[in-house]
């Protein structure tokens, strides 16, 4: 068994009482700070990507993910390879044409950042510093 499955199984062990909150990748806020909300509510593994299921029909996906927090209070990857994070645009039909991403990769220079978002310019700078995924 992959770390990466361990890890599904360390998760799927915490359901339902795992922390929800506010998602933070690489010290970047998902939206503002502590201002939406997000339930874990399924996960899988596959050798090397965590897949994390969220009650509004949300996904991140975790390449290579490292050092594993997760109970009531804490949910935390201190590092991976490669962080997506997937959403509708909420309010509106859950459509591929509403589904948004944003897409977080480490490398030897640093963490870049990328998405489709197109209402806003999007000023993504993820630090290496910060852990991977926080739900804070």
């Amino acid at each position: 068994m992959s770390e990466t499955e361990k890890f599904a199984d360390r998760i799927r062990q915490a359901l339902p009482n795992v922390k929800s909150g506010t998602l933070r990748f690489w010290g970047e806020w998902f939206g503002k700070p502590y201002d939406n909300w997000h339930q874990l509510v399924r996960c899988e593994a596959k050798p090397d990507v965590l897949r994390l299921f969220f009650n509004e029909d949300e996904i991140l996906s975790v390449w290579a993910p490292g050092r594993l927090e997760v109970d009531r209070s804490t949910f935390r990857i201190s590092t991976a390879d490669r962080v997506r994070w997937e959403w509708f645009y909420y309010g509106r039909p859950k459509t591929a044409s509403n589904l948004y991403f944003q897409d977080f990769v480490r490398s030897s220079a640093g963490i870049s950042a990328t998405t489709n978002v197109d209402w806003y310019k999007a000023k993504l700078k993820p630090s290496a510093r910060e852990a991977a995924v926080e739900i804070l």
